[in-house]
């Protein structure tokens, strides 16, 4: 049911496909410069990448046999025969052009594949990458998924992110220049964070050109430094309660282009993994239902506060 309150990804995807379509995951083996050695081998404080990644994906298998098994699997979950190719592990832009034009060719060559979504950072897009995703787009759909996390450079800093945020700004041009669609990705509550954080987040997003953006709280994964910083000084960390995430969410929303639309708005770690915060078992339409409410008990809705003024 299409919301009255915020737009939500579902609704962007039947507009523009007739119906919704899933992403496989896949992992092309690609790595990153703030793992290799490029800008840090330490990573950014919060990842541990094998939390996310699905039971199959693995480098060890090819981007065929990946997305077989996905296809067998989240079609008979949900029900449906088109997808995406989702080059979702670590930087999926972070490699020569030619690696990345035949990783990419070998997904859209894949049977029920109908584009492409490629997450990756700030750093890893360039005039060389746009070229080659301009050429795809000519025959598939393609759509970057952006690692932004925070649009403030004492954020970036703390969180080793080996950018800052004017990187952001000039991919973010690049992208819009060549006409490809492009997800946002933040996180809230990251350390040097802001108070006005989900205002200026909102703000810097209606000026990108995104299309899409996701959100999800900060979360204290099993293997990342944070964890290890977490154990013995967990007080110097700000957690957010899902009370004070979904105030940061309404924030968020009402200062937001109202064009632009939600694909997630909380990231739920496997229980094995997962440190902090513990909020149960809420699931991302529970969530959005919460919210829903607590924009109708305010009298609220996506964009109530945003201006091209800012």
């Amino acid at each position: 049911m299409k919301s009255k309150l915020f737009n939500y990804a579902s609704n962007l995807s039947k507009q523009r496909f007739g119906e919704r379509i899933q992403k496989i995951p896949v992992n092309a083996g690609f790595s990153c410069p703030n793992r290799d050695g490029q800008f840090s081998s330490k990573g950014c404080i919060y990842c541990n990448n094998s939390s996310f990644a699905p039971f199959y994906s693995s480098s060890s298998r090819s981007i065929s046999e990946q997305l077989q098994t996905g296809k067998d699997f989240y079609g008979k979950r949900y029900h449906c025969s088109r997808f995406f190719a989702y080059f979702q592990s670590f930087s999926g832009t972070y490699a020569a052009i030619e690696v990345l034009q035949k990783k990419y060719t070998e997904a859209l060559q894949f049977p029920g594949i109908e584009g492409l979504v490629i997450a990756t950072r700030p750093d890893c897009i360039n005039k060389a990458v746009i070229e080659l995703l301009l050429e795809l787009s000519h025959r598939s759909y393609i759509r970057v998924e952006l690692g932004v996390e925070s649009f403030d450079d004492k954020v970036l800093t703390a969180i080793n992110r080996c950018h800052d945020a004017q990187t952001t700004h000039n991919a973010l041009t690049l992208l819009q220049q060549a006409g490809i669609d492009t997800c946002i990705h933040l996180i809230f509550g990251l350390p040097e964070e802001s108070p006005d954080c989900a205002t200026f987040s909102a703000k810097s997003v209606s000026q990108s050109g995104a299309v899409l953006v996701k959100l999800h709280h900060l979360q204290i994964i099993e293997g990342s430094q944070l964890a290890d910083t977490y154990k013995t000084d967990y007080a110097g960390l700000r957690l957010h309660t899902m009370e004070s995430y979904l105030e940061e969410v309404v924030a968020f929303i009402i200062n937001l282009d109202p064009s632009i639309s939600i694909e997630r708005l909380i990231n739920r770690v496997p229980p094995e993994h997962l440190i902090a915060p513990h909020w149960g078992k809420i699931s991302e339409s529970e969530f959005q239902q919460i919210l829903e409410n607590r924009l109708a008990e305010k009298g609220l809705q996506q964009g109530a506060r945003f201006t091209t003024n800012c």
